[in-house]
């Protein structure tokens, strides 16, 4: 087992901490009083689980411990001093967890009575984390056109997910990873006499399981670059679609949507699992 060592009043000195998602700050700094609220109770855990290992950890406040029992996750407890006069709720400063590709923060606080629905597992979601971009490598137009036809010009492949409704058939060929993007390899055919006059083509990531739909999550990821710009599907096409590299707990997939102009409006759509992006290959 790691011992964090809890370092007082720090800043971070290597990563540049910006808003989380949806709370950008002209100032790029991250506040506080924005930050989700994690409560403590005393001698009572709270565990943080990672999609990816956690790298770093930064807890301000001494009277807060924490380890990594394992690579991917975190446990944190509030150890109440005898000689500490605590109020009924106290600020006990922030937590930062960094893992490979984002970081997250929260606010901690001290609770002195039990509460029913305070969470003792939390699992961190790169979606709504700062994603971080050490590397900074970038790749031009012409990379990304010379990485897609290397891979257009390979044949013979297993479809990572397919499915056909209404004459119209999608295929996640591969998945393939360079760096800080992602190429996805995609087919697309029509078995029927119509021609498929495409409206969109979209990428979320959303929840695999609907329990309430005000609780649905979606996020949009839009392709930053494609080899070619498919209008119509009269019988087979290929195309490769470049999106910047996202990861995601297993409680989320990856939506892939294709639907046609009106009137008739037909939709097609494949779920891509965290797995397969795991099993991406490398470029």
């Amino acid at each position: 087992m790691k011992i964090i060592k809890i370092i007082l009043s720090i800043i971070l000195p290597v990563f540049s901490l910006t808003q989380l998602i949806g709370q950008s700050q002209p100032s790029g700094q991250t506040r506080m009083q924005e930050l989700p609220i994690i409560y403590l109770l005393a001698d009572n855990s709270v565990h943080f689980l990672s999609p990816q290992p956690i790298k770093y950890v930064d807890i301000s406040n001494h009277r807060v411990h924490g380890d990594l029992p394992l690579e991917n996750m975190l446990r944190i407890k509030f150890q109440n001093d005898s000689t500490d006069l605590i109020p009924t709720e106290s600020e006990l400063g922030t937590l930062t967890i960094v893992a490979e590709d984002f970081i997250a923060q929260y606010r901690l606080c001290y609770l002195h009575s039990f509460q029913a629905d305070i969470p003792s597992l939390i699992e961190l979601d790169p979606i709504h984390a700062q994603p971080l971009n050490i590397t900074g490598e970038l790749l031009s137009d012409m990379n990304k056109r010379e990485i897609s036809l290397n891979i257009l010009s390979t044949r013979k492949y297993k479809p990572v997910v397919e499915k056909k409704d209404m004459g119209i058939s999608i295929s996640v060929n591969q998945i393939y990873a360079l760096g800080d993007y992602m190429f996805l390899d995609i087919s697309f055919a029509n078995s029927t006499n119509l021609s498929y006059d495409i409206d969109e083509f979209r990428v979320f990531i959303e929840d695999k399981k609907v329990l309430k739909a005000s609780n649905f999550q979606s996020l949009e990821i839009k392709p930053i670059w494609s080899f070619r710009e498919i209008r119509t599907i009269k019988s087979k096409q290929r195309n490769i679609y470049v999106i910047k590299k996202v990861i995601f707990p297993n409680n989320k997939v990856m939506k892939i949507s294709l639907t046609e102009k009106q009137i008739s409006g037909r939709m097609i759509d494949v779920n891509v699992e965290f797995k397969d992006i795991l099993n991406a290959q490398h470029i």
